[in-house]
């Protein structure tokens, strides 16, 4: 409980001149439940307000508002709460709290920070040289150390955006350390206002985020370096999560299919779209075989193609159960078929080819 409320008073004043329950109930004329309650934060009216405060000799205004409302209203004098056990107690506990929240931070490497402003104070936590390598105490000397290709976005207009919109925002950027190494910082800002709604401070947490960054672009030169192969092989792929009906497809299988990434496929019935009608049921057949089975299946089929041409295709698949459940996973290659495939017999369905329309063409592989 805060000091700064009425029942936190009344518990330290009772504490004080060891006045009991029963005692004030009786020297106000109430029960002694309902000044129990008023020491755990119920209510009180004026008239009891009033006969409260004669009892325990104080002003009634401060023992129900506090210093501020005393301060306020110019009343003179300076009442002052005891130093009693309970607030020894209260004391210990927001020092001991302090103290965690703050080695909490330096074992997370969370920075705090609060920009004042009506002042132009700016504060940071006392970690903050762990994460950024030095003391920040103004906005210049943050601007100093902000990466360039960063401070074209993050900058002054961008800091009045934040304070005129008022809502949170979260920032990805990087910093130049001392010793001219760059380390990626995601800060999390808000502005708050004061009771007229009008801007008081800007507050933040930042943490370094270099690590993820680094995975995430390790991620990503990976992903590169498999669609630069799939693309030079002409390999493209799909994977189907059954129960969850997900669906993911490469670059590639949309390049293969005349398919714009931005509209590739995300269930699987969708995969049926892009195959002629006649070689739907025989491919979907070899499909559920490979499901019932947990099997491979190897199929010859046309590619239906935006400019209602077709693509001769072998889509090679496999069935599994998922790593994380029994789920079943179905993962599959798909590539313009070649001569060979044809005379391997690479058909759909019992050793069929797939028949051809008169009039239709493939397109070019």
């Amino acid at each position: 409980m805060s000091e700064d409320t009425f029942a936190f008073r009344l518990r330290v004043l009772l504490e004080h001149k060891k006045l009991s329950l029963q005692q004030v109930a009786d020297a106000v004329g109430i029960s002694r439940t309902a000044v129990h309650k008023w020491t755990r934060g119920g209510e009180i009216d004026y008239s009891n307000l009033r006969r409260l405060a004669a009892f325990i000799d104080v002003n009634w205004v401060w023992l129900r508002y506090g210093d501020e409302a005393v301060k306020d209203l110019g009343i003179a004098g300076n009442t002052e709460l005891p130093m009693t056990d309970l607030r020894r107690r209260h004391t210990a506990e927001i020092v001991s709290n302090e103290a965690r929240m703050k080695q909490a931070q330096e074992l997370s490497g969370i920075v705090t920070w609060e920009w004042n402003l009506v002042t132009d104070e700016l504060i940071y936590s006392s970690n903050c040289a762990q994460v950024y390598g030095r003391e920040i105490h103004s906005n210049e000397e943050f601007w100093e150390i902000l990466h360039p290709e960063d401070s074209i976005w993050l900058n002054d207009e961008a800091m009045k955006e934040l304070i005129a919109s008022t809502a949170p925002r979260v920032w990805d950027f990087r910093i130049i350390l001392p010793d001219g190494r760059t380390r990626w910082i995601e800060s999390r800002v808000a502005t708050l206002l004061d009771d007229a709604g009008r801007p008081l401070r800007v507050v933040g947490t930042t943490i370094d985020i270099s690590a993820r960054k680094e995975a995430e672009s390790a991620t990503q030169r990976r992903l590169q370096l498999l669609n630069d192969a799939a693309r030079i092989t002409g390999f493209g792929a799909w994977r189907w999560l059954r129960a969850q009906d997900e669906l993911v497809v490469s670059d590639e299988w949309c390049r293969l299919f005349g398919v714009d990434p931005g509209q590739a496929p995300r269930h699987y019935v969708e995969l049926s779209q892009h195959i002629h009608p006649d070689d739907r049921a025989a491919r979907e057949a070899a499909v559920k075989e490979a499901f019932a089975h947990r099997t491979d299946y190897r199929v010859l089929y046309r590619a239906t193609l935006p400019d209602d041409t077709w693509r001769l295709v072998v889509e090679q698949g496999y069935a599994r159960v998922a790593p994380h459940g029994e789920d079943v996973w179905l993962t599959a290659l798909c590539r313009a078929a070649q001569p060979a495939d044809m005379a391997a017999g690479a058909a759909v369905g019992a050793g069929t080819q797939p028949a051809v329309e008169e009039g239709a063409g493939a397109a070019p592989q």
